[in-house]
């Protein structure tokens, strides 16, 4: 058995060299150019702050000569370190904490900066294990057990640079963690414990690298951090959104979606509708009827306040304004109100960010599900343009047939399926079976707003906000459920799509009717922004005024009320949404003034009116 001789080492080389780390020796041999060899190692968390070096511990004027902004990872965010990885994840006593390896450099370095290449060592370094091979590769130490299956490593503090090259953001918030924990002495047995894994890279060839012999040290680290930092992928909010169990908004996303592939429900959304495989928000093309980015802003609009991902878990106000804007939103029962508000009181004045339990984040997502999924559900399957749309996709099988297992597979996938199909039988004809049905699937979007994120966002938004003062605008409104409102509702805006107003050239003569609305008023793009949205929503709220208040069917008149801006009867969200779509009309009519033209007041005003009543004769229903 090995004897370990570290009680033989003289007090100068205990101090210039590290622990040893034992390691498991790897390699890549992928590659004609030659083999990377790599050491897996784990550290003790205490170790790792004291000896791992981040990019910014390398003096400013080392890194400008040595072009080392470009080898290492760019500056750290420091506000992120701190919010999301420290406070939001390391501290949060209700999440299991694991970050995946770190990549570390082991650099020679002398006083003036980084070397090109190891050298030869300056001192006899230290023996961890007697019987083991020992290699100097400068003034770092390998060894290697009998068999090369395991080994360990050491190196000179002074003479080797030991930077991550993969993963800075992970170790400066370890670094930073471990420092408040020192700061607060609560650092007990558990985070002591704590080890951390590494994979090391010596790229010199006496431990078997083999690279390009015309590229020098840093210029070869500076190829494998590009390659590392370009093939990293950030985790996918969509498929975050669908994993994540400790944000409140994305488990009641997840209520609105088919619990599987195969699943179809009126009370769910199919996932062969639904883009939910990757981060892409759009679906006025391609076969999906909303994404899963888009519900969870529509959730958002519905809860209307700060998220629980959003909330700062240390300020007892942000803490405070969030619970108290979802227990307003949801009705919970008495006991889970008042075990939130007896946790929520718990943690006051507690340096540990501040986190729901799970029976809380369960309650809140059951009663999303029952408040207000099936009603969200009811919009998706029930207003004309979706309504039809999904009826077309049952009839062709995309979403219970051959047409729904195409269609959730990858796209990368989907060529493959077919040639599949073709070669199990060869009388599958792809463009009979897959192409042409699809084809006129996608079809039924040809100029339908319906189809586009803005008025998706819009829809939702309006209802939200009609529903919530839904007394002020409805004789009945006050004896009205919600499930009877959104019926109400429902009939209004499709009857509004029959007369063709949600069609994206909805025209009055010449005339583009959503340009200063939806669209730009010079080139008539498009506009995706919130604040088009809102305005979209705010042109809807005018139009359900108009039908279904008092002022029925008298386009003028309701819109000389407007002009007024005198009526103490509307209720202060009308006028809000007045303004808007005023502001956008105004943007319109300064647009099609020529420069030398001025315009005043009243003139505008008239103008604004004008346009206002051509907008609302086209919408009377």
């Amino acid at each position: 058995m090995p004897t370990n001789s570290l009680e033989t080492f003289e007090p100068l080389q205990r101090h210039q060299y590290t622990e040893p780390f034992l390691f498991i020796p790897g390699e890549y041999t992928l590659s004609l150019v030659g083999r990377v060899p790599y050491f897996s190692a784990v550290m003790p968390l205490e170790n790792l702050v004291d000896e791992i070096k981040l990019v910014e511990d390398i003096p400013e004027n080392v890194r400008l000569d040595w072009s080392l902004e470009e080898l290492f990872q760019r500056d750290i965010n420091w506000k992120r370190v701190k919010t999301e990885l420290v406070d939001g994840y390391l501290k949060d006593p209700n999440k299991l904490s694991f970050f995946n390896a770190l990549t570390v450099a082991l650099l020679p370095q002398n006083d003036l900066g980084i070397e090109e290449s190891y050298g030869q060592p300056e001192s006899s370094s230290p023996v961890s294990y007697d019987t083991w091979d020992k290699i100097d590769i400068g003034n770092i130490c390998v060894e290697y057990g009998p068999d090369r299956s395991i080994g360990a490593v050491r190196w000179h503090k002074a003479r080797v640079f030991p930077v991550a090259i993969d993963g800075q953001h992970r170790l400066a918030a370890l670094k930073k963690y471990w420092k408040e924990l020192k700061e607060s002495a609560v650092a007990n047995s558990s985070e002591l414990q704590t080890k951390i894994p590494i994979i090391f890279l010596i790229l010199d060839e006496r431990v078997g690298f083999e690279g390009r012999d015309e590229n020098p040290l840093t210029k070869t680290l500076r190829e494998i951090f590009i390659d590392l930092n370009k093939n990293a992928r950030s985790v996918p909010k969509s498929r975050v959104i669908l994993l994540d169990d400790l944000d409140d908004q994305s488990r009641c996303v997840r209520t609105l979606l088919a619990n599987n592939a195969k699943e179809s429900s009126e009370q769910q959304l199919p996932l062969s509708m639904v883009t939910w495989m990757e981060d892409e928000a759009k679906f006025d093309s391609g076969y999906s009827i909303t994404s899963v980015l888009n519900l969870k802003e529509i959730v958002g609009y519905c809860l209307d306040g700060p998220s629980y991902g959003a909330m700062d878990p240390l300020d007892e106000s942000s803490i405070k304004h969030y619970i108290d804007g979802i227990t307003a939103k949801l009705r919970l029962a008495e006991e889970t109100k008042k075990s939130i508000k007896d946790h929520r009181q718990l943690r006051v004045g507690r340096a540990d960010p501040f986190s729901l339990k799970d029976e809380h984040l369960t309650a809140i997502q059951d009663a999303f599900r029952q408040q207000w999924a099936p009603h969200i559900i009811r919009v998706f399957r029930e207003f004309e343009p979706y309504k039809k749309y999904l009826s077309k996709a049952q009839k062709i099988g995309a979403i219970g047939g051959l047409l729904r297992d195409y269609l959730l597979l990858p796209k990368g996938q989907r060529e493959k399926f077919s040639s599949r199909k073709k070669a199990e039988n060869e009388t599958f004809n792809p463009h009979n079976k897959l192409n042409r049905p699809l084809a006129e699937l996608e079809g039924l979007k040809q100029n339908e707003w319906a189809f586009y994120v803005v008025f998706q966002k819009a829809l939702f938004l309006n209802f939200f906000k009609l529903e919530k003062h839904r007394p002020f605008h409805l004789t009945d409104g006050p004896k009205l459920s919600r499930e009877a409102f959104l019926t109400k509702w429902l009939d209004h805006m499709n009857a509004l799509y029959e007369r063709g107003v949600f069609n994206l050239h909805w025209k009055s003569g010449k005339e583009d009717l959503w340009k200063g609305i939806a669209k730009n008023p010079v080139s008539g793009t498009i506009q995706y922004s919130k604040a088009a949205a809102n305005r979209i929503s705010a042109f809807m709220t005018l139009c359900f005024r108009l039908n279904l208040g008092e002022e029925q069917s008298d386009a003028k008149a309701f819109a000389t009320r407007l002009m007024a801006g005198a009526d103490k009867d509307l209720p202060k969200f009308i006028w809000e949404d007045f303004n808007r779509v005023k502001s956008g009309l105004e943007s319109l009519i300064k647009a099609q003034m020529n420069n030398d033209d001025e315009i005043d007041d009243k003139l505008l005003e008239k103008k604004v009116q004008e346009e206002l009543v051509k907008r609302f004769r086209a919408t009377q229903v």
